[in-house]
């Protein structure tokens, strides 16, 4: 358990970390320049992230945190009486996220070309909530996956930075996504 000096030393480096990777790409993260950004030695970084590989299998998690959250948050303020709250929750808490966690999924899609392991935790992440859409039977699986599909399209874009979207049409687009999504839970007359 560590002591409570502990933890904000390791937030700080991987606050630090997500600047480093926003400002000069994951390719271009070091130990060193990570330690400088927050304020440690070299060897005080060390003791929390041994190695690149756990600092970014940390930043990883800290993403897949983040996003859960947002999702969660998301759920509270649409409230139970939604029957299609938690599909509706993935595309406003997953889309409305902060710019912080954009540079980090750019940060993500960079570390996965070099270790494809630290995409682990974003791959079980995605497996859990296919099975989710999958077994709930008030659902039509193949529209909810499209509404998933859309929201995962349109975070890689803006973190690839190769979004054309002005935000006049990224809010049509998440509109369209929420009406989608409600359609998912209708009437079961069309295909699944």
């Amino acid at each position: 358990e560590p002591s409570a000096a502990i933890a904000p030393a390791r937030d700080r480096i991987l606050e630090a970390a997500e600047r480093v990777v926003a400002d000069v790409g994951a390719a271009r993260l070091t130990l060193e320049v990570v330690a400088q950004h927050a304020r440690v030695s070299k060897g005080g970084l060390l003791y929390h992230f041994p190695s690149k590989e756990s600092l970014l299998s940390a930043l990883a998690q800290r993403y897949v945190d983040n996003l859960e959250r947002c999702v969660e948050a998301a759920k509270s303020d649409l409230g139970d009486g939604v029957k299609s709250r938690d599909l509706k929750a993935c595309v406003v808490g997953m889309l409305g996220r902060d710019p912080r966690s954009k540079a980090l999924g750019a940060a993500l899609l960079a570390t996965a070309a070099n270790d494809p392991t630290l995409l682990e935790v974003i791959r079980e992440c995605i497996a859990k909530c296919t099975n989710e859409l999958a077994h709930n039977a008030q659902i039509k699986f193949a529209r909810a996956a499209v509404v998933a599909l859309a929201v995962d399209g349109l975070m890689m874009r803006e973190s690839l930075k190769i979004s054309a979207f002005t935000p006049e049409q990224r809010e049509q687009v998440v509109a369209e996504l929420l009406r989608i999504a409600d359609e998912a839970y209708n009437g079961r007359t069309s295909s699944n």
